[in-house]
């Protein structure tokens, strides 16, 4: 969803994705001898968005699974005999994790350009800090438990092998994660998200306060100026957004714009909105259906449309 909004929404990809090679929907090797080519554009988009949503479903239900099987001693955290669901589970979860990152993988290779130009988001950056947490950390414990399971990670005083190894698999996150976060400090930079000729430090008082409501608005533009000059113009929020997308003569570039909320959210709305993803979940109830069928109700004119936005506004 955060590279879709940094390319403009799912309208503006899919308009670029059919301007792309059609190379760019072909798979090699393995991936080639199970499924055909992506068309460009609606179905490349679709195939990409729903792989990745569904290591979501997969790693919910395994998780769930873990949970039942823990409770009848069946699990066996790092422990590969086939009469322990573990093995079960992690082969799950690799298969999964694989597809999701082959899809987030064509994905980038063919909007690779679009995210460095005309603004360089710093897309490899961001894409090895978000998958290096989520996927490295994973295949780590994996090899750990690998290695305990075939006697190279032993007991240590009081500790048996299986607090040895997860000892070590707490001890190297928290390291790694240090590390992770200064790389997050520096690619996913607030600088980014301000309005074009914002400086911060000549204004703390005025200034610095609209900085912050760009922040918090997400990608778009300042949302106090937009709405200040709307109301002169006698414009709605999203009309003076278009005003300015064909009136701007500055020549600067302006970073896509999400839809923002024009009254605060009550804290049991915003929570509510913030903590479940109404429009994930909208996506995956869609996803039962297949590509294919989605690609065939989709308008000739553009993508499915999003039956909520609750989320969204949220941001």
């Amino acid at each position: 969803y955060y590279i879709i909004e940094l390319l403009g929404g799912e309208d503006e990809l899919v308009a670029k994705l059919r301007a792309k090679n059609t190379h760019l929907g072909e798979h090699q090797s393995f991936f080639a001898c199970f499924f055909g080519r992506w068309d460009m554009g609606r179905e490349f988009m679709l195939h990409c968005k729903y792989g990745v949503l569904q290591y979501v479903v997969a790693k919910t239900l395994c998780t769930v699974a873990t949970v039942i099987l823990e409770e009848f001693d069946l699990y066996g955290e790092g422990s590969y005999s086939f009469e322990m669901g573990y093995l079960y589970i992690s082969t799950i979860i690799n298969v999964s994790q694989c597809w999701a990152l082959y899809c987030l993988i064509k994905l980038f290779h063919a909007t690779a350009e679009d995210l460095r130009s005309p603004k360089n988001w710093h897309p490899l950056g961001k894409f090895l800090c978000v998958k290096g947490v989520v996927f490295f950390t994973w295949w780590q414990s994996l090899g750990i438990f690998f290695l305990k399971a075939n006697g190279i990670i032993g007991s240590m005083g009081n500790w048996d092998a299986d607090d040895v190894a997860n000892g070590i698999q707490d001890y190297l996150i928290c390291v790694e994660m240090f590390g992770f976060a200064i790389a997050h400090g520096i690619t996913f930079t607030e600088q980014e998200y301000l309005p074009s000729g914002y400086n911060g430090r000549s204004n703390r008082s005025g200034t610095a306060v609209e900085g912050s409501g760009a922040i918090s608005s997400g990608i778009g533009y300042h949302r106090s100026r937009l709405r200040a000059s709307a109301g002169r113009q006698g414009l709605d929020y999203h009309e003076e957004m278009e005003h300015n997308d064909h009136n701007d003569d500055d020549g600067d570039y302006r970073p896509p714009t999400i839809r923002t909320l024009h009254t605060p959210m009550g804290i049991r709305d915003a929570f509510w909105s913030s903590t479940v993803p109404t429009e994930a979940l909208e996506d995956i109830r869609r996803l039962r259906n297949g590509v294919s069928s989605q690609v065939m109700n989709a308008d000739d004119g553009g993508l499915i449309t999003l039956a909520s936005m609750q989320h969204a506004e949220a941001i």
